[in-house]
C-alpha cells in the first residue's frame, strides 16, 4: 500500500513538473504562457473585482469574437513595462484583412496584435493562477522542480557507489576464501 501511495505521489509530481516546464517553454515575448490561440492570464491583483479575483487563472481564446461592449484582455505597454489590462471595447475598426484596431475605455486604441481575447467565453479557474505563478517563478521552479530532481540524482549516485563498494567487498572475501582452500 505504501509503495502504491509513493508511486501515486511521484506520478503527480512528474505531471506537475512537466506541466510547469511546458508552460515556461510556451512563454510569448510578453512572458505570458500561450498554447496555440489560448493564453493563460494570471490575475495578479483585485482591480477586476467582482468578475475576477487575485489568484484566478483565465484561459483566454484569441479566436473568440470580440464585439463592441465586450470586455477584452490586451497588452498595455508603457515605460518599457508590459501589463495585461482588461477594458471595455468602445469601437472596432477594421484596418485590413489581418489588422483590426480596438478602442477601449478612455480612447485607448490597441492593435489586434496586442489583444488577447474577450472575457466573454473565457474560462476562469479560481486560485489556479496563484499555483501557476509559483510554479513559473524562478524560485518556485528551483525549489519545486530542480532541487528535488537534484536530490534524487544525488541519492541515485550514492546508491551506485554503495553497490560498487559492496561488490568490491564481496570480491575481496571471495578471493580470501579461495586462497584458504
Amino acid at each position: 500500500m505504501k509503495k502504491k501511495f509513493l508511486n501515486f505521489i511521484f506520478t503527480i509530481y512528474i505531471i506537475v513538473a512537466v506541466f510547469a516546464t511546458i508552460c515556461l517553454l510556451s512563454y510569448n515575448s510578453y512572458k505570458v504562457t500561450e498554447f496555440g490561440n489560448k493564453s493563460l492570464v494570471i490575475i495578479s491583483d483585485n482591480e477586476l473585482l467582482p468578475e475576477l479575483k487575485k489568484g484566478d487563472l483565465v484561459i483566454v481564446d484569441k479566436n473568440e469574437l470580440i464585439l463592441t461592449g465586450h470586455k477584452a484582455f490586451f497588452y498595455q505597454t508603457y515605460n518599457r513595462n508590459i501589463e495585461i489590462s482588461l477594458g471595455n471595447v468602445q469601437k472596432i475598426e477594421k484596418v485590413n484583412s489581418t489588422e483590426t484596431t480596438y478602442t477601449f475605455d478612455g480612447d485607448k486604441s490597441v492593435s489586434s496584435e496586442y489583444v488577447l481575447g474577450p472575457l466573454e467565453g473565457s474560462s476562469v479557474i479560481p486560485m489556479a493562477g496563484t499555483v501557476l505563478s509559483i510554479l513559473e517563478s524562478k524560485w518556485g521552479f528551483l525549489f519545486l522542480i530542480v532541487f528535488p530532481v537534484l536530490l534524487l540524482f544525488i541519492n541515485q549516485i550514492t546508491k551506485v557507489f554503495a553497490d560498487i563498494r559492496e561488490s568490491s567487498k564481496e570480491e575481496k572475501e571471495n578471493i580470501k576464501n579461495e586462497s584458504k582452500k
